[in-house]
């Protein structure tokens, strides 16, 4: 079941009517508020232009009334789902014969999940008449983000389903059913004497036993007369609800002209989802203690490695104080000690590292076998800087291992060599 089946951001429904296009032409349309709770809807009717306005915060879907579209199951060719450009073609070939008009001028829409299913639904209905609203509408500054149908085909296994819409003149009695899709029959059709209107729709005694029932206030009781108890009521226009609700989106083909913007409208329908629908409660829940636990671990292992290093810094002043006792101020313990033990090498006349005494004689015993001592050189404090000097490849490697082991560093520079004392880090 997608995600988006929660309605918590606002909707705006616009039911697309039967006619064509025109200034005067009126939409029934209905508001859905971010949470909609058990609210009836409340149906209005405008001209395009007279229609709400769309934030970026609402979403825009075109409902497809019940009579406009035929429902049909497919065979698709295997591996079909593996070229996409030749989806739209096939549909056209398998369904030449049982389409009324000619392929070109029906639009065709495949059910979300067709890639996994044996034999698919496809709805079907007049592609330009289609196409006309839908312009009217992004003219009228309301792109439509989805198109579904008004009513579709039930899931395999569940029971059929039968709703009664408008009044008992002029309104419907739809069937929508798992494995023989959407059917339906005006009130008058279904009120002569003879076959009982279960009957007159083609449907079985088990289906009739399990069907489910609903029926608006103008049809209640008509429905009730004909088809026997246990009829429901719901409230005008509910069942626009539940068509929303579904994954079908009947944007396909050359109707996917706004498709980054459904993308994102179903995006956002998700995050919101996420946020707000009950059924994700336990779940943020979860995130939220997760994240918590989260933060105080790291505020603990923070506490933790800072009282260590205190502790640390702690020690290494005091080993400085005992070692050194005229050390009066302690900066940087390890630095301050290493400058202490230089002054007193310095004092004794022992050699360093960075003297040049000392780097000589690191490189006369680093130097490989055949290479040649090189003849110039520059010295500064713990740099010696080599001039004239070209050992190849393997020379220069065994070189600078041997240097690196010695406590050296050596690098190229320039057209010369670096040799440098490496400084000690710190513990």
């Amino acid at each position: 079941m997608p995600l988006y089946n929660d309605l918590h951001m606002r909707t705006l429904i616009i039911q697309l009517p039967s006619g064509p296009p025109s200034p005067t032409l009126a939409y029934p349309h209905a508001r859905v508020e971010a949470e909609p709770g058990s609210r009836p809807l409340t149906l209005q009717w405008a001209a395009a232009a007279l229609l709400p306005a769309a934030d970026r915060q609402s979403e825009t879907v075109a409902l497809v009334p019940a009579a406009a579209l035929s429902w049909h199951r497919v065979e698709l060719p295997a591996g079909l789902h593996k070229q996409a450009q030749r989806v739209k073609a096939a549909l056209q070939g398998l369904l030449e014969d049982r389409l009324l008009d000619d392929p070109e001028h029906v639009h065709l829409a495949l059910q979300t999940d067709w890639t996994s299913t044996p034999r698919p639904w496809v709805a079907a209905c007049d592609r330009v008449w289609l196409s006309d609203h839908l312009q009217a509408l992004e003219q009228a500054g309301l792109p439509v983000h989805r198109i579904v149908p008004e009513l579709s085909p039930g899931t395999p296994g569940n029971p059929v389903q039968l709703t009664a819409l408008g009044d008992a003149d002029t309104g419907w009695l739809w069937v929508s059913h798992p494995e023989r899709g959407v059917w339906g029959q005006p009130w008058p059709a279904l009120r002569p004497a003879g076959l009982a209107a279960h009957e007159r729709l083609g449907l079985s005694k088990p289906e009739r036993a399990t069907a489910t029932l609903l029926a608006e206030p103008g049809a209640v009781a008509l429905a009730t007369e004909l088809l026997g108890a246990g009829v429901r009521l719901m409230p005008p226009a509910q069942h626009w609800l539940t068509a929303v609700q579904g994954d079908w989106d009947l944007a396909q083909f050359e109707l996917r002209a706004n498709a980054r913007s459904r993308q994102l409208k179903n995006w956002q329908r998700t995050v919101s989802s996420l946020w707000h629908s009950p059924a994700w409660r336990p779940a943020r829940w979860g995130l939220w203690l997760l994240l918590a636990a989260q933060l105080v671990g790291l505020n603990a292992w923070a506490w933790k490695t800072r009282a260590d290093w205190q502790a640390q810094q702690s020690s290494w002043g005091q080993v400085l104080r005992e070692t050194f006792p005229q050390t009066s101020l302690v900066v940087d313990a390890p630095l301050q000690m290493t400058q202490q033990v230089e002054r007193l090498r310095q004092g004794s006349g022992q050699l360093g590292a960075g003297d040049l005494e000392a780097m000589l004689a690191a490189l006369g015993q680093a130097l490989p076998p055949g290479l040649a001592a090189p003849r110039q050189w520059s010295y500064q404090t713990g740099q010696m800087r080599l001039q004239d000097f070209q050992p190849d490849a393997a020379q220069q490697q065994a070189l600078q291992q041997s240097l690196s082991a010695l406590g050296y560093a050596w690098r190229a520079q320039g057209d010369g060599w670096l040799m440098s004392a490496q400084v000690e880090a710190k513990p």
